[in-house]
């Protein structure tokens, strides 16, 4: 059995926007996602039936795919299984669709449930590509299951991907994987929450209200990811450590400052710089 496709406990509830992506492709993952898993007995009453069972999130790296759908699954109570494409490719033959099964099956019996398929391209990519032949069975199977997913009761089934269009055309029709949802990179409103998000719990100096520090640094970070965010707020808080280990000051005074986020900002530039300038260099990472 892969260790790989293990559920996780229902997560706490988190509010979308923090997931860092622009407020209109929140409300609408959370609407096509929460509407039916926490509302299905509202459509039943209405003679109608929830819109679709799967969605894929799409966009760049770091606009939070991956959070919101853990979000979205903690604010609805249920409970989530997270499938890490790459990891869930095994060399045996049978296996990864062996796993693929046991996913759907603890889903239908922890349901109302999410399954996430994280970079659900590496495992599901087109069929007609050549260098995909290899994984005919896993898409084949991956298709009889979701076709038999209204049965399963209050499952959802979401996935994520920086390349859309290499996932086979035959997942992405009505009744399967129904819409794709682009997360974009976040807008300013969606960079202050994200901002908010990660400041909390942070100690900052008596001068910095987090609200208006949060505003603040939106404004100023335009084109930056969620995952940018979370980088500049980690490092701005590593400057005011090294700070106070340079000063032997490391009493319960320490806070971070001004200067560190300045600092903080300055680094990500220059490593973005860097990296553009240079594409075979190596590449700064930045927290996820």
């Amino acid at each position: 059995m892969l260790p790989l496709a293990a559920g996780s406990p229902p997560l706490h509830p988190t509010r979308p926007a923090s997931a860092s992506t622009s407020t209109m492709s929140v409300e609408a993952a959370h609407d096509l996602i929460e509407l039916p898993l926490r509302h299905a007995d509202l459509f039943h009453r209405i003679g109608a039936k929830p819109i679709g069972h799967g969605i894929i999130l799409a966009g760049p790296p770091g606009t939070g795919k991956t959070l919101l759908a853990r979000a979205v699954a903690g604010e609805c109570g249920a409970h989530i299984e997270i499938v890490n494409g790459p990891a869930l490719l095994s060399k045996w033959v049978g296996e990864t669709e062996a796993a693929i099964r046991d996913v759907f099956e603890r889903a239908q019996k922890f349901a109302p449930a999410v399954i996430l398929f994280d970079e659900i391209d590496s495992i599901a990519p087109s069929r007609s590509a050549e260098s995909a032949q290899h994984q005919v069975s896993v898409v084949a199977q991956l298709l009889v299951l979701l076709d038999g997913i209204e049965v399963r009761g209050q499952v959802f089934v979401l996935a994520t991907t920086n390349r859309p269009e290499h996932v086979d055309v035959a997942l992405r029709r009505p009744g399967r994987f129904d819409q794709v949802v682009w997360m974009g990179l976040p807008d300013q409103r969606g960079r202050a929450d994200i901002f908010e998000h990660y400041l909390r719990g942070l100690k900052l100096d008596t001068r910095l209200v987090p609200d208006q520090l949060a505003a603040e640094m939106a404004s100023a970070t335009h084109g930056l990811t969620g995952a940018d965010i979370a980088y500049v707020c980690q490092r701005a808080a590593m400057f005011c450590v090294k700070d106070a280990v340079g000063a032997n000051d490391a009493n319960d005074d320490i806070a971070i400052a001004p200067r560190h986020f300045d600092a903080a900002l300055q680094l990500l530039t220059a490593a973005r710089s860097t990296v553009a300038a240079t594409p075979d260099a190596p590449r700064l990472l930045l927290a996820g």
